[in-house]
């Protein structure tokens, strides 16, 4: 993204803006995009920007809403969920 990121990250999360503006920046609807979360004031921002979301909690123990709810990266879900999305 062109731009300064301090800058664009403003103001921090759990406000929306930063995604608001990713999406702007990529011309592309949240609702069609992704965020790919691990912490509640990511979730809370994702949520609010209307992206579809993918938790993978950073702290072990500690749960997260999301549309998609993993344990790691690689899982087979979020692997068969990108297929969808971009072919391979």
């Amino acid at each position: 993204m062109p731009g300064e990121w301090p800058t664009l990250a403003q103001p921090p999360k759990p406000n929306p803006e930063l995604y608001l503006r990713a999406f702007e920046l990529l011309s592309a609807s949240p609702q069609s995009g992704v965020a790919l979360e691990d912490s509640s004031t990511g979730v809370a921002a994702a949520r609010s920007a209307g992206a579809y979301l993918i938790t993978i909690p950073s702290q072990a123990g500690k749960s997260l809403d999301g549309d998609l709810v993993a344990t790691a990266l690689d899982d087979p879900r979020i692997v068969e969920w990108a297929r969808t999305v971009v072919p391979f």
